[in-house]
Parts: C-alpha cells; structure tokens; sequence
C-alpha cells in the first residue's frame, strides 16, 4: 500500500477550468444564434477592441487566438470573406494602432474609437474585397449602428 500513497491527489492541488474555454464556447453558442435574432451583434467592434488593447501582451496570446476562431468562424456564418479581419486588423494594426494609443490619452474615449473604426474599416475592407473579386457588395443598414452602440455599451461594461 505503501507504493501507492504518493499517487494520492493532494487535496490542495487541484486544476480550475480555465474561464477562456468557457466564454469561448458560449461565444460560439452566441455566434450560431446571433444572425436569427436581428439586432444580436457580431461583437466584431468588442473583438477589434480587445485585440488593439492586447495583441502585443504574451500572457493573452490564446484569448488573441481564440478571438480570431471566433471571429473566422462569424465571417462564415455571415457571409463574408474568411479571414478579412485578421488581414484588415493586421494592417490596420500596423499602420494606426501606435499612433492612435499616443496620441488619445482618454481613457474612456478609446473603446469608443476603436469599437467604431472597427465596424466602419471592416465594412469598408470587405467593400474592398467585394468590388475586387467582382461580388456583390454587402449592404450596410440602421442595424450596423445598433451593432457599434450595443459593442461600446458592453465595452464600458465588461471590461
């Protein structure tokens, strides 16, 4: 018995869920049953918030990743074109994200803007997209300014 005692499970040591698994697969839950309901939003604007505030942070690297699955997997579901976020954030990114965080020093502003340049690039680029591979052009309508004010809202509430 005694060869056995050190296979015990220390009652100390214990392994929580991680919590980003959990919001991930109620996140996806979310994405099925958002384009029934017309005013659910996309939470393209939150994600694009999310990823400027923390893209270079190390210790967020799988939330980045999954927000990309999230993300990857609404394109699908909408209909639009796979992977033109991660292309347009990168080059958004790139191009105006320093800029941006040195010069707006409001706190409160930020989630405002960037929420907002979210919703209007990522229209605008999959615009872009549209009239260079000669589709038809996605329609933007009241519903995507319900989108912007329901993703600033749970901006200011959630994080």
């Amino acid at each position: 018995m005694q060869t056995f005692s050190n296979m015990r499970r220390n009652s100390i040591n214990y392994s929580v869920v991680n919590p980003t698994y959990i919001l991930f697969i109620i996140a996806l839950i979310y994405g099925v049953l958002s384009p029934i309901f017309y005013f659910s939003t996309p939470l393209i604007g939150l994600s694009f918030y999310y990823l400027s505030e923390y893209f270079e942070d190390d210790e967020r690297q799988l939330e980045i990743f999954l927000i990309f699955i999230y993300i990857a997997f609404m394109e699908i579901n909408r209909g639009l074109f796979l992977f033109s976020f991660l292309l347009f954030f990168l080059i958004f990114y790139k191009i105006m994200i320093k800029t941006i965080k040195e010069s707006i020093v409001c706190k409160w502003c930020l989630p405002l803007l960037y929420i907002t340049i979210g919703y209007i690039g990522y229209y605008l680029f999959n615009l872009f997209l549209s009239n260079l591979f000669n589709y038809e052009a996605i329609q933007i309508g009241w519903g995507h300014l319900v989108f912007i004010l329901t993703d600033i809202i749970l901006a200011f509430i959630l994080l």
